[in-house]
Order: structure tokens, then C-alpha cells, then sequence
């Protein structure tokens, strides 16, 4: 980790970090955005008035939402190819998570959700889902510090 004065104090008195996560820090903030991607699938997403949903349940059966009017699944493969090309590509990521984000919030909305014995009311949403949430702006802001890691080699290399 690098070091440098303080800028901020004249006298340069204190000595701080010059980079919080230092040279990795895309990398770093996409690797933590996957594993709570994945714990988001482990944990509660919706509570109806007869059962507990766990993530994995919801994007397993989320793609049938259009039946009923919901399309917050879709999010999920915007996630994904944000996830995959905040590097290689950060400016389609980012658009891809700012949308996926956006889509992802109508999750809110929801209030029925269809079951084989009819529908049930969906009283809340847990952990998993504002997990899940979590990890657009998450992966927009990897995708960021990825676009200025590369603008910021591509004059010099």
C-alpha cells in the first residue's frame, strides 16, 4: 500500500493511505458484489402470507413474473452481464447496471404472488432481496473505477 503526506495539513503531520483499496480496488468491489450476489440467493427474499421465499426459489420461478405483470427478474441477467464485463467493457456495464437497477426496483411492486394453490400476498421482502439490490450500484461503481483504471493507462500504456 502506498503512503503519502497529507496534503490538507501544511505541516504534514499525518501520513495516510493514498488509495483506500489501492491499484485493485474494481476487482476487489466486483469480487465482494458476486459473493453477495450468491449470499442472495441463500437468504430470504420475499415473505408472502404463506411461506418464505429464499433467493434461489425467486430467480428459478422470477422468470415467469410477465405472467402477472412483474418483470424485476430481468434485472438478473443485466447483473450478470455487468458483473461479466465491468472490466472489458465498464461503460456497457454501467448501463447495464443502471438499468438492471432501475428494473430491480419494481420488485417493490409486487404485491400478489401466483402459487398452484392460487395467490398469496406478499407481506415483505428480506435480507436476500435488498442484498440483491445491493449489488447494482455495487457493480456500477466496480465498473467505474475499472473505466477510469483503463482511461487512465491509455495515453501512456
Amino acid at each position: 500500500m502506498k503512503w503519502a503526506p497529507c496534503r490538507s495539513l501544511r505541516k504534514g503531520i499525518g501520513i495516510f493511505p493514498r488509495k483506500l483499496l489501492g491499484d485493485d480496488a474494481a476487482a476487489i468491489v466486483l469480487s465482494l458484489t458476486v459473493v453477495a450476489y450468491v449470499a442472495s440467493l441463500l437468504l430470504t427474499a420475499i415473505v408472502d402470507s404463506h411461506e418464505v421465499l429464499l433467493g434461489g426459489g425467486v430467480l428459478l420461478l422470477g422468470w415467469l413474473g410477465p405472467l402477472t405483470g412483474s418483470f424485476a427478474w430481468f434485472a438478473n441477467p443485466l447483473l450478470i452481464f455487468a458483473m461479466y464485463f465491468s472490466k472489458e467493457k465498464p461503460s456497457a456495464a454501467m448501463v447495464a447496471a443502471f438499468f438492471g437497477f432501475a428494473l430491480a426496483l419494481t420488485t417493490f411492486g409486487i404485491k400478489t404472488i401466483p402459487s398452484d394453490n392460487g395467490y398469496y400476498t406478499v407481506l415483505g421482502f428480506g435480507a436476500g432481496c435488498y442484498l440483491w439490490l445491493a449489488c447494482f450500484p455495487a457493480v456500477f461503481i466496480a465498473s467505474f473505477l475499472s473505466s477510469r483504471k483503463s482511461t487512465a493507462l491509455a495515453p501512456g500504456e
